[in-house]
Order: structure tokens, then sequence, then C-alpha cells
């Protein structure tokens, strides 16, 4: 029976006849005397117990490949096998892979499997694989492609078209901006087939328009669909008295209907009445719509400066005699980010957010909403207090500073105190001032 050498340290390949190293051809001597000699405690074959599993055992490890021909006999310098350079590229077991929609993941021996561990690319296909799907990738794509896919210019305000940078916080601002247009463009889709399908809720917005209330749409005749009954008196007799009141015709009394009966001229008086009540009836909706067109019009000239002006004030880099920076980090959802005063107006003026209800809003709308409480009482506060005393919030930025100036002079004050000496010299004789020294 053959004496088992268990073989604790791993030392079982060195000497002549071990096999060191990673490589395939490790060590000095090429033969594997000594593996026969060597019990693994664990049934696996060849395992080292001790941790050191890559060192004397060059046969064993493919990662080192020909580099372990340099090995010494102790595996120490045999080869520099990296798993990082192995077929699977930069995959690490464990890693998930999305490919056309389906997610698999690296398995232990690098191979790709998916979920029911069915193999998708084996280890030895995986880095060949990566590179062939890199260089399909488009590497023309810039600003310019995107606007031509796209196919969006941009105008701003002042109807020239809007430039964009060529870079990634350059095509993040198109995109967003072609969004924008987008949506306001189904919003007035919408909006449009709305009034189409409903006219009645177009003159009721018109009319509120104008008007400023609700009150007394519902008394504003429609006679479109008016249609004269040729043997209806009655109604003939009642069309002309209504039309002689609403135009004022005082000679449309009761003798000259009469007038209209005796001699057969009663329905077509009517017809030609109710025609003349109709094109009232669509003068004056025409007057509201145009009042309403004009008020929204003004209401948009009024907004359009506004903004200008806001626009004008961020630009110039001061607010009540608080400096603006060109731009500033800003913390958002854990990442910091570069800010500037072009970003400040967007997130007043860009409808980015959407509310509760669904409705288009600002940044600061949005964050005016989520606003607690407390701040929101400071903050009408402190406006409160600064109309009261007849400040602007220039004096509440003076007043912080003083408030700083006075807490920095009293702590210098304070050290001063603390560092103040008293040296008196006893003269030999007599006493003399210019010995007594204060400092």
């Amino acid at each position: 029976m053959a004496e088992i050498d268990i073989d604790f340290e791993g030392t079982g390949g060195n000497g002549t006849g071990g096999q060191a190293g990673e490589g395939t051809q490790g060590g000095n001597g090429g033969a594997s005397a000594s593996q026969e000699d060597v019990t693994n405690m664990g049934g696996k074959e060849k395992e080292d117990i001790t941790g050191k599993s890559n060192q004397g055992q060059g046969s064993e490890s493919n990662d080192g490949g020909q580099d372990g021909q340099d090995g010494d006999g102790n595996g120490n310098e045999g080869g520099d096998g990296d798993s990082s350079d192995s077929s699977t590229g930069e995959l690490n077991p464990g890693d998930n892979v999305e490919f056309e929609g389906v997610t698999y993941i690296v398995a232990e021996n690098g191979d790709i499997v998916d979920k029911d561990n069915k193999v998708f690319k084996k280890a030895g296909e995986v880095k060949d694989w990566l590179a062939s799907l890199q260089e399909d990738v488009d590497d023309s794509i810039n600003l310019e492609n995107i606007q031509d896919v796209f196919g969006e210019q941009i105008v701003g305000e002042d109807g020239k078209p809007v430039e964009f940078t060529n870079d990634a916080e350059g095509v993040k601002a198109y995109v967003n901006a072609v969004f924008e247009l987008k949506s306001k463009e189904l919003q007035e889709g919408a909006i449009n087939k709305l009034y189409a399908d409903n006219p009645l809720l177009k003159q009721f917005q018109d009319y509120v328009q104008v008007t400023g209330t609700p009150r007394g749409f519902g008394e504003l005749p429609d006679r479109t669909g008016w249609v004269i009954e040729k043997d209806n008196v009655n109604q003939q007799e009642a069309i002309v008295r209504m039309a002689a009141k609403e135009f004022g015709n005082a000679s449309l009394d009761d003798n000259y209907i009469k007038y209209l009966k005796d001699t057969g001229a009663l329905y077509d008086t009517a017809v030609g009445q109710l025609k003349a009540l109709q094109e009232k009836d669509k003068n004056v909706r025409a007057e509201i719509e145009e009042r309403a067109a004009a008020a929204r019009e003004q209401e948009r000239q009024e907004l359009e400066v506004y903004w200008n002006k806001v626009n004008d004030v961020i630009n110039g880099g001061t607010i009540a005699g608080y400096k603006l920076p060109d731009s500033f980090i800003k913390e958002v959802n854990g990442k910091k980010q570069t800010v500037t005063r072009n970003d400040f107006f967007n997130y007043l003026n860009r409808q980015t957010e959407v509310d509760a209800d669904g409705n288009r809003i600002t940044g600061y709308q949005k964050d005016l909403a989520n606003e607690s409480d407390d701040d929101y009482l400071a903050r009408e506060l402190i406006n409160a207090w600064l109309m009261f005393t007849g400040g602007t919030y220039k004096d509440l930025a003076g007043m912080a500073i003083k408030e700083e100036a006075v807490r920095t002079l009293k702590l210098k004050s304070k050290e001063n105190r603390a560092h103040k000496t008293v040296k008196v010299t006893k003269p030999s004789s007599k006493a003399n001032m210019e010995d007594i020294v204060l400092s």
C-alpha cells in the first residue's frame, strides 16, 4: 500500500518534479511525479486546503497560459494569469447581461446562462461576442444627427432658432425642448378637438374670458336651428314681434302685423326677420370670440414682457442687491451637478413637472406645493416684516452680514482679553513708570 502524503501546505509541487506556476508548463521539471502522493481531503482533484490553490499546480490552471513556464518550481513566479484577462472580458460571475430584451447571468465558470441555467454563450466565446457587438455601435451619434431624426427646429421667443451645444448637456436640452414642444402641440390639438366636438364649450369660455363671469351666458339667444312653419301663424307673428323688439323697430306694431296677415305677407316677413335675428346671434358670438382672442393675446404679450424682464434681471446677475453666481454646484437626488443662471430661469418658467392632478407646472411651482407649513409661514412672515418695516431683501441681507460681523468682533475681543498680561519689573532703587510693561 502506497504511503499517503497529505499536503496541508500546498508544497507537494515543489522541487524538480513539481509543476510550478500557474501555466501549463510551469516549473523546472515537466513531470507530475509528485501528484500521486497528494490526496485532497475534500475529494476534489488537487485542491489546496491552505487556500494557495494557484501555487505548485500549474497543470490545473488555465489562467496563466504559457506564461507559467517561467515558474521557479515553487509556484511563486509561475505566470501572470489574471482573471480579469479571461475570455469573458470585463464580466464577472453574477453579472447580469441584457441582450435583445432577455436578461442573462454570468456563471462561475464564465458561461453566460439564462434563467433556466441554459448556456447562451460559452466562456470562450464571450470576449469575441462582446467585441462583435461593440463594433456595431454607431459612433456618429451627435446633436446634428439627433436633430435630423426628430426633424424639429426649436425657435425662441424672439423668433430666432435656438442653438444647442454639441455635447451631452446640449443634446439633453434639445430633447427636452422637443418634448415640451410636442406636449404643447398635443395639448392644443386636444383642446381644439374638444371645442370642435362641443362648440358650446368654446362659446362659454369666450364669454367668461370677455365678461369675467359665467352669469348671463345662458341668456344669449341662439336661433340658428329655428325653422318657420308656413301654416303656423302664431309662430310667424311671434318672430316678427321678437325682431321688432330686439332691433327697436316701433313700426312693427299690431296694425302692421294685421296688414301683413291681410295681404298674405306675414310668412315671408317672418322668414326675413328670422334671418336677421340669426345673423345678429352670429355677430354677437363672433364679437365675443374676437374680444376673447384679443384678451388672450394681450395676456400673452404681458406674460412675454414679464418673463423678458425676469430674464434680464437674472442675466444682470443681481437681485435686490444680492449677487448671483454665474454657476454653482447643486446636489439633486444625491448627485452633484453644475447649474447656471439659465437653469434658474428655466426653473421659474419651464413647465417640466406634473402635479397630482396631471397639470404641467414649473419646478418652482412644484417646490412651492411641496413646501412645509412651517417654511411657508416663515417665508410669509419675512415678507410681511419687510413690508412693515419698509425694508427690502437687500436690507435683510445687510442685517445678516452685520450680525455676523458683530459675532466676529465679540470673538476677537474675547480672544484679546484672554491673552492680555501685566508684567511688573521691580526696580532696584526707585520705581520708574517705564519699567511697567503692558502687553
